[in-house]
């Protein structure tokens, strides 16, 4: 076989499925039975694949599409359908995104869980630092597709990029994202909680990872009510090959416990009224015990505009108003940092 790359392996009814990308040919799919026996091959032209899954033991491969039309990035995701026996039958577009001009992509990750094929990708658009960062998730779920409307999460820092995506649908069909935020002084993990149809819910976690490394492999899971995640780190110099670290966090710290109309008297949260608003507004938080909390703002270019507060507060509900002062109309956003804990919330000032 000539050279190869971006190989899936799936166990099917009676057997195997498998795909690989060949440089000369396209994509090569083949269904082996249970003994292994080739039963039947194909050649298809389909660009690259980049995720497979299998309903009712028919296999699926995704692919990721770009084009650039009337001088702008489109991005396809289309999920090709096969029978038992590796034979193309139908395909499905899952999901268009027509990104602005000079909007770039910013990666992307797919999840099969709960029967339900899970996407998430962003895009940043480049300037002085990375403003405008957007996210999309989209689900399908064999017949339909559900898209949830593209949300800003927030600034990211000034000259930063996202070189890794984690999506986890949770048994309550609501979701968990993980992006590896990094540049030349900042290496983080952002989890960000999502409601069931996609809507951000502001929550943010972050988690540091070592400056002198670089993220070389992330998966995230659910496990007894926690995000489970498994990182791989490598040095430039390759003098360190990271094995898995794995780490885990409540999943309360990013979603409201089921039932709950409250939140947890535990969790790190962040609310604005009015907002939009005129010259003031009132920024109120919850910690749950006595520690250093600070609240900054930045505009859309990830620049700090202004610092809100930041000393000891007592455990329970905080209020802090804050005057806008000579700041413009506009979008800016407020971050709330406590115990390695980020919250971040979208303020429109209207005067």
């Amino acid at each position: 076989m000539t050279p190869a790359l971006l190989p899936h392996f799936l166990q099917v009814n009676d057997g195997y499925f498998v795909s690989v990308r060949n440089f000369e040919y396209g994509q090569l799919v083949y269904h082996y039975n249970a003994q292994g026996a080739l039963v039947h091959g194909d050649t298809l032209t389909l660009g690259e694949c980049f995720y497979s899954f299998a309903y009712d033991g028919e296999p699926r491969l995704v692919s990721q599409q770009y084009d650039i039309e009337a001088g702008h990035w489109v991005v396809r995701t289309v999920a090709y359908e096969f029978d038992g026996n590796a034979t193309l039958v139908d395909s499905t577009l899952i999901r268009r995104v027509d990104l602005a001009a000079g909007e770039n992509n910013a990666g992307y990750a797919f999840q099969f869980n709960h029967g339900v094929l899970t996407v998430v990708a962003g895009s940043v658009t480049p300037g002085a630092s990375l403003n405008n960062f957007r996210v999309w998730l989209t689900s399908y779920d064999g017949e339909a597709v559900m898209t949830a409307p593209p949300w800003d999460p927030g600034p990211l820092p000034i000259g930063a990029y996202i070189t890794h995506w984690g999506v986890l649908r949770t048994s309550d069909a609501r979701f968990v994202l993980a992006a590896f935020v990094r540049n030349d002084a900042i290496k983080e993990l952002w989890f960000m909680g999502l409601d069931g149809d996609g809507t951000f819910n502001g929550s943010i976690h972050t988690q540091g990872i070592d400056p002198t490394h670089a993220l070389n492999g992330l998966r995230i899971a659910e496990h007894a009510g926690s995000v489970v995640y498994a990182i791989t780190e490598i040095t430039a110099d390759g003098s360190f090959g990271g094995g898995a670290q794995v780490a885990a966090f409540p999943l309360t710290t990013l979603l409201d416990a089921p039932d709950s109309p409250m939140p947890l008297p535990f969790e790190l949260s962040l609310g604005a009224y009015p907002n939009p608003f005129n010259a003031q507004t009132q920024l109120t938080f919850t910690l749950a015990h006595a520690t250093t909390a600070r609240l900054a703002v930045y505009d859309l270019l990830g620049r700090e505009v202004a610092t809100i507060a930041q000393q000891t507060y007592a455990p329970g509900r905080q209020q802090v108003v804050w005057d806008a002062g000579d700041l413009a109309s506009g979008r800016y956003f407020v971050r709330l940092t406590a115990d390695h804990a980020t919250r971040v919330l979208p303020l429109t000032l209207m005067k």
